[in-house]
């Protein structure tokens, strides 16, 4: 993929619906920030860039080799953020699981269960922490509000750590379909000045890592 920081403008328009031919190309996000880098590219980029590439992703008289280029990027830049989403969420609903098996905390001192709430964890943090590096590179000014979110401490219970990343990776699925996946509307940055998704995945990364550490006894 081709992730080179952007700063983008201070709103932030969600996606329309799926083109006809099935790809979500015309998110007008992605597309300003595909077509500052194909402009980069090409040595094209204009100072007042996130401006000009605004109004030509809205341009249907797009060089044909830019428009194929933007349409590719965005396209993968969405599968990826598909298949990364999924396998976070169904990391954490094998944690849930495990974590249900054991049933106890003499459950979870069994070595095996804490080989693999490990290993699940580990993969939960790092597809939270890959998800948000993809998202903070677009958008650019997006910043984490570490205090818009309670974090459970690293003594609680794993019961306390695997509720808390039940309930914030749906948070964060909601945040990155409003940005990318299923738009309905167009979202502000006050929107997203509390519990942001960058705010979601930093937490649901930083608990993930919490659960490996406490695990790896």
């Amino acid at each position: 993929m081709l992730y080179l920081g952007l700063a983008s403008s201070g709103i932030i328009q969600a996606a329309p619906p799926d083109t006809q031919d099935g790809f979500r190309t015309g998110n007008i996000l992605l597309r300003e920030y595909f077509l500052q880098r194909y402009l980069e590219l090409h040595g094209e980029r204009d100072p007042i860039g996130p401006v000009i590439a605004r109004e030509q992703a809205k341009n249907p008289k797009l060089d044909p080799m830019a428009e194929r280029f933007i349409d590719s990027q965005v396209n993968q830049f969405i599968q990826e953020l598909e298949q990364k989403l999924e396998a976070m969420k169904s990391g954490i609903a094998q944690l849930e699981s495990v974590r249900r098996d054991a049933g106890s905390a003499q459950g979870t001192a069994d070595s095996t269960t804490r080989v693999r709430l490990r290993e699940l964890a580990k993969e939960v943090g790092n597809q939270a922490g890959d998800l948000f590096n993809m998202v903070a590179i677009v958008v650019a000014n997006l910043e984490v509000k570490k205090q818009a979110v309670r974090v459970p401490e690293q003594s609680e219970s794993l019961d306390v750590e695997v509720e808390f990343l039940e309930k914030h990776v749906n948070k964060a699925e909601e945040k990155l379909k409003a940005l990318f996946l299923q738009p309905t509307h167009t979202v502000d940055l006050e929107e997203l000045r509390g519990a942001n998704v960058l705010t979601e995945l930093k937490a649901i990364e930083q608990v993930s890592n919490q659960i490996r550490k406490k695990t790896d006894r």
